[in-house]
């Protein structure tokens, strides 16, 4: 689990694990060189974690930080969450049952927002689109042709993580999804467990949720300049070109009136959910794709 000033994220997901049905497994948290207040934080609880181990590096980003807890782990099986997620009871338990099962793959498990936790009409926006990301209804295994994994919640072997490199450290984002390419060239194969679920504690706005997709984007740049013929045959995250007129739409929802909305006042609110769902839906992808140096 790698962790920036995750202070105030830790203590939730730390609470998660402890209520796991299965309780065999340790716990790594990779501390990458935090300024705020984890240290003090993780030593105000006495945590019930049989082995809850802490270790403490310098800044290098969460690619360097996942291979350092990899390094330290004295497991065969790698869990990766994120510090802002909160799995289920059952998610490691599902995890440690696939890979029994299918002991050479891949699981990933399910990144949702919990309903009972949003507290804005985007935010439950943002809720329903990551359900609708979904690929199976319950579990299935990940077309090779488009591969994807999410680091915030999935499972891998130490064999196989280190026979596919781990992740790439001089990506700062979309680690994961190189991850998967990887996998997918070397003929790993990738399922995905809805019902291993782990919540998403990261309630966005919509100027966070441009701003995160912007970071994202940049980072498949630097992706693509590294391994260009990844793009050649894995282009799911290639924008689709538009008409002028599409474009035309997006330019006039890309505008700070529409994020200062959506944010501050959302008179949104008295349209349909559909209507305003479809707007929320524009204004990201104008910002975030077709006008991504526009100033928000």
């Amino acid at each position: 689990m790698p962790s920036y000033n995750g202070a105030h994220k830790l203590p939730h997901i730390l609470k998660a694990l402890e209520n796991q049905t299965t309780q065999d497994f340790e716990t790594i948290v990779v501390v990458d060189g935090s300024t705020d207040q984890t240290s003090e934080v993780l030593k105000s609880q006495d945590w019930t974690l049989q082995n809850l181990r802490i270790v403490y590096r310098e800044n290098g980003g969460r690619a360097v930080a996942r291979n350092t807890g990899a390094q330290e782990a004295k497991g065969d099986l790698l869990i990766f969450f994120d510090d802002d997620m909160r799995p289920i009871p059952a998610c490691i338990e599902l995890h440690v049952a696939h890979a029994s099962d299918h002991p050479a793959s891949i699981l990933v498990g399910s990144q949702l927002e919990d309903f009972d936790k949003v507290s804005s009409d985007f935010q439950m926006f943002k809720a329903g689109l990551s359900r609708s990301w979904a690929p199976f209804e319950k579990f299935g295994e990940v077309s090779a042709d488009q591969p994807f994994i999410t680091a915030a919640n999935f499972s891998i072997t130490q064999s196989l993580f280190q026979q596919l490199a781990g992740f790439d450290e001089r990506l700062t984002d979309a680690e994961d999804f190189d991850l998967a390419v990887k996998a997918a060239m070397a003929k790993v194969s990738i399922f995905y467990n809805n019902e291993a679920i782990a919540w998403h504690d990261d309630f966005v706005t919509c100027r966070s949720m441009i701003k995160r997709h912007r970071q994202y984007e940049a980072s498949h740049q630097t992706l693509l300049r590294l391994n260009p013929e990844v793009y050649e045959k894995f282009d799911q995250y290639t924008p689709a070109t538009i008409g002028s007129a599409k474009r035309l739409m997006y330019w006039l929802f890309a505008q700070k009136f529409w994020v200062w909305s959506i944010d501050k006042f959302n008179w949104l609110r008295i349209l349909p959910k559909k209507i305003r769902y479809k707007i929320y839906n524009v204004v990201v992808t104008g910002y975030s794709v077709y006008f991504k140096n526009k100033t928000l």
